[in-house]
């Protein structure tokens, strides 16, 4: 468990404060993201290209913010490798 704690701790130092406030990043399947013109779409929302961001783990990660009061979460960043950038 300790490892686990301090592995999420870890992962989460390096998100920048402008993507990143109260846990709202988190890592996901690079797979789950597909790309269409200059979108990103993840989990049935296209997200414009500006908010993609080099990965600096090689891993995929989204930050999102989903206010109390709506349904649909606002992205805040996507980070994916190099590859995919």
């Amino acid at each position: 468990m300790e490892m686990l704690i301090a592995g999420i701790i870890l992962v989460h130092s390096w998100y920048p404060n402008e993507c990143c406030h109260e846990n709202d990043c988190k890592p996901i399947p690079c797979a789950e993201l597909t790309y269409k013109d200059d979108d990103v779409l993840w989990d049935h929302h296209a997200y414009p290209r500006r908010f993609v961001q080099l990965s600096p783990d090689g891993a995929c990660h989204i930050c999102i913010n989903k206010p109390p009061a709506l349904d649909v979460p606002g992205i805040i960043c996507v980070f994916v490798p190099k590859a995919t950038s």
